[in-house]
């Protein structure tokens, strides 16, 4: 009956009818009605209900709320108790499909949990400080950047902690520091930051050693971390002693080899981090006092940066949020500081400041500048979108199979109806069964994780992520909770579906009731397998790609290279050192290795010109580089030998030729450059043929480059080595750089293997796009398995008495196998189209990319095809092959 404007909340009156004692709720429903019409002509509707609502609640007291039933809990709990022996009965009487299921929801589960450890463990990164829900780290941004940048202006702590009261304290942390810790003739390699006396004030990082009051205090001491301590120290204190640093630029992030050794003076010990395995977005060995940046500066070993606002490279700020104020206030705060220093300063255009809560880091939005390498959030979300994709195609399996069976359970239900069972208690049955079989599948899944963790942290990639993927006490709790999620997933249809059958129809199991034609097990079954095909097309695609970078053709020979940090040592000694080994053809020096995913870049144009800046790539190389890497001159002539004025002159490439206007080599020679940083002009000398000196991955065309003689920014040597013993020269190499620096280890890598392993990333994708891909196929083939025995045994009589009448073994299987046939038909029909039109569309937005077209499709046709194939002839030979007469004696 439709409510009318006169009548009390229905919920509520509903609630008070269900709990009211049976003698009592004419009366007292009476009393309220009558009382709710009284306060509605006087107060009107809206109080009236609100007062309605709370005589309900008042009534809900042990005198009037009705009796329990002693007996219902135990009834409810034997209810329970049946419904769990029956599903487990049904689990092991139909053994086939029973693990079809369980292991099709075991697989997809493990995956699925295999995602969730890994969110859980970034998850738990920085959550060890106490003041971490107030703690913010400032991003900055400028325009036309692809993303906000970690690293902010250096004078921005100090205007922050002055001017805003929404700031209880700021830190920061900055950048340059990596080089050797010499004590006692023994060095140590160490990365970290420059940090102010208040960083033990806004983060938690304990001292096992020293004072964090006053640690990093006074100009020219350090903090080191424990395992630091002991490697300089052994198991002498390390408090007061007092080390040499010599700073060569060595990068928090990555390998990088830093440049030139620059003594840095004599530093003192004042703490050591607590040995605990921190987990942090920062990672540091060292942390320098930030007052020791002023002598730094007097001595020009250090840029100053104090008061310049538009460089934004180089520094973290943190800020912990005052107690009384929000993160509105925080942004407030950045928005008032970016417009005032927009309105007093030219070039900072499209500058703004934001705040990022310090939790949010890892995993959180795609940052550049970070100080460590992570995964950010939207790579979790691409994740959990390949995962619910498998997790949807188990269940969808379940379902099919569970509706399947829907004849030969039809008895059962058709005698549970008669005896009195309603259509809930049969809901609550078949779900009962499916959250035990996912249950069980959560124990096989279990197990399989165990077997997958060491293929994930084996990744090339994870030496960057560090996931250890160990479980905890809520994960576990978090899976169970998905068990259980999974198993009602995947139940609901087929208990709805099974228990609205009727009990005559149900009882009559006539062969005649069996549809002909699948309807929505056909639509399922489509749906998985063009699942399986996007999945192998996609991987055999980013194979091609992966394959297509390798075989690159780069427009440089780096056939029998050997790339050589220096490690802060003179390059002269070393090159001269390695040119006396046998078997070395050349050796050059540069600043970083061409195509191997470092790059640097300056602004140039034509001097005396208004024209616009060009970004150009730069390299910093001697004279030897380009002959030693077969790089041909096409006009003017190479760089000369170092001298006081061979940083003065430059070799462009034929591609800035056209970007700087001209046509012809030869009108570039001799031309006068101005470059953006506002140091003196560049004279070009020659003009070298086009080399690709980024990734491919970076760009499809090769961009304008400027090559430079400036040996303080060498860090690599590289050394052609001739055709032979490549392991003996390279034994010699060592020899000959023992000679020089005996207190580094030789280090080398040969130019070809770094070139590949920039795509090491990309294999790790074809590896985990490849292993969903199988598993979406072995979920696929599994439902097409349990279909198909399920159908040759419900027509095992049809199948006798067509032989007993001389039908053919290959007939049968035909005949048997058709609808499966026609499953696989229309799933590559649909498949096929859809996984060239979605493929397509991430390809093209991919530099470099491999040809694409339907023959990779058509491979990927290929596979499932013989999958699909092999599954239903399997099944299909095996009733066609059986004896006609035992089959027609065990019916009858």
């Amino acid at each position: 009956m439709k409510r009318t404007d006169q009548s009390p909340p229905r919920s509520f009156l509903r609630f008070f009818r269900w709990f009211c004692h049976p003698e009592l709720r004419n009366y007292i429903e009476g009393d309220l009605v009558e009382l709710y019409r009284e306060r509605l002509m006087t107060s009107g509707k809206r109080k009236a209900d609100w007062q309605f609502v709370f005589d309900v609640v008042l009534l809900f007291r042990p005198s009037i709320i009705r009796p329990m039933q002693p007996s219902h809990s135990f009834n409810q709990f034997t209810m329970f108790r049946n419904y769990f022996k029956v599903g487990v009965r049904n689990i092991l009487k139909y053994k086939v499909f029973s693990f079809i299921n369980v292991f099709g929801l075991a697989v997809a589960m493990s995956l699925c949990m295999l995602i969730v450890l890994m969110l859980a463990e970034q998850k738990s990164y920085d959550q060890f400080h106490e003041k971490k829900e107030r703690i913010y780290r400032i991003l900055s941004d400028r325009e036309h950047s692809k993303a906000p940048s970690a690293t902010t202006p250096f004078p921005l702590p100090m205007a922050l902690i002055t001017n805003y009261p929404a700031v209880e304290e700021v830190t920061q942390l900055t950048r340059g520091v990596g080089g050797d810790a010499t004590y006692n003739q023994r060095v140590v390699q160490m990365r970290g930051y420059f940090a102010d006396a208040s960083f033990f004030r806004v983060f938690g990082y304990a001292l096992a050693k020293g004072n964090k009051n006053v640690a990093l205090s006074a100009p020219n001491s350090m903090v080191i971390t424990a395992a630091y301590a002991r490697q300089l120290f052994g198991d002498d204190d390390p408090v007061g002693k007092t080390v040499d640093f010599t700073n060569r630029g060595l990068p928090n992030v990555g390998d990088g080899e830093g440049g030139e050794a620059t003594p840095w003076g004599s530093f003192t010990v004042t703490g050591v981090i607590a040995d605990v395995p921190y987990k942090s977005h920062l990672k540091f060995d060292v942390l320098v006092s930030s007052s020791s940046m002023k002598v730094l500066y007097d001595s020009k070993k250090l840029a100053d940066l104090r008061d310049d606002w538009k460089f934004n490279y180089s520094s973290y700020t943190y800020v912990v949020l005052a107690a009384n104020k929000s993160a509105e206030d925080l942004e407030a705060a950045l928005t008032d500081l970016t417009w005032r220093k927009k309105e007093n300063l030219d070039g900072l255009k499209g500058f703004k400041l934001s705040a990022q809560k310090l939790t949010g880091i890892t995993p959180g939005i795609l940052v550049s500048n970070e100080p460590t390498q992570r995964l950010p959030m939207m790579v979790y979300y691409f994740l959990w979108f390949l995962a619910a994709v498998v997790m949807i195609s188990a269940c969808l399996n379940y379902t099919n199979l569970s509706t399947a069976r829907a004849l030969s359970r039809a008895k059962e239900i058709g005698v549970r109806k008669v005896t009195g069972a309603y259509r809930s208690n049969l809901v609550y049955q078949f779900l009962s069964e499916s959250v035990l079989t996912a249950l069980l599948a959560l124990v096989l899944a279990t197990l399989l994780i165990v077997f997958m963790r060491p293929a994930v942290t084996g990744l090339w990639i994870n030496q960057y992520l560090n996931f250890d993927l160990q479980g905890n006490v809520p994960v576990y709790l978090v899976f169970v909770a998905f068990a259980l999620f999974v198993g009602m997933l995947a139940g609901i249809y087929p208990a709805l579906h099974l228990s609205k059958a009727q009990p005559v129809k149900a009882l009559k199991n006539s062969e005649g009731s069996r549809s002909g034609k699948m309807g929505l097990r056909k639509v399922l079954s489509v749906s998985q397998f063009v699942i399986s095909l996007f999945f192998i097309t996609t991987a055999i695609l980013i194979y091609n790609q992966f394959r297509h970078y390798l075989e690159f053709e780069y427009g440089f020979s780096a056939e029998n290279v050997v790339n050589i940090p220096l490690q802060g040592n003179d390059h002269h000694k070393v090159a001269n050192a390695f040119a006396m080994v046998p078997g070395v053809v050349d050796v050059s020096a540069s600043d970083i290795v061409p195509s191997t995913g470092t790059e640097n870049g300056m602004s140039i144009r034509i001097a005396g010109t208004e024209d616009e800046y060009k970004k150009f790539g730069v390299l910093q190389t001697d004279e030897h580089f380009t002959g030693n890497l077969g790089i041909s001159i096409v006009a003017g002539e190479n760089l000369p030998a170092e001298d006081t004025a061979a940083g003065d002159f430059i070799l462009v490439n034929e591609a800035a030729v056209k970007a700087l206007g001209y046509t012809n080599p030869n009108e570039m020679v001799g031309q006068v450059l101005d470059p953006g940083w506002g140091g003196s002009t560049l004279r070009v000398i020659g003009v070298i043929k086009d080399f690709r000196f980024t990734t491919p991955a970076n760009g499809d065309g090769i961009g304008p480059l400027a090559i430079r003689n400036n040996p303080s920014s060498f860090s690599f040597v590289n050394v052609k080595i001739a055709q032979g013993d490549l392991s003996g020269t390279v034994q010699q190499l060592e020899k000959a750089w023992k000679r020089v620096d005996p207190v580094h280890a030789f280090k080398y890598e040969f130019y070809d293997d770094q070139l590949a392993s920039v795509y090491r990333g990309f294999l790790d994708v074809v590896t985990i796009l490849g292993f969903i891909a199988f598993l979406a196929i072995v979920i696929a083939c599994l439902g097409l398995l349990g279909m198909t025995t399920y159908a040759a045994e419900t027509r095992k009589k049809e199948v006798g008495i067509r032989k007993v009448l001389g039908a053919g073994d290959l007939g049968i299987a035909l005949l048997l196998s058709r609808t499966f046939l026609k499953i696989l038909a229309i799933a590559i029909f649909i498949g096929a189209p859809l996984s060239y039109a979605v493929n397509n569309l991430w390809l093209q937005k991919l530099p470099n990319r491999v040809d694409f077209g339907f023959g990779t499709v058509f491979v990927s046709v290929l596979i499932l095809l013989a999958l699909g194939l092999l599954t239903i002839g399997s099944q299909t030979l095996r009733a066609s092959r059986s004896n006609p007469v035992k089959v027609l004696k065990s019916d009858g």
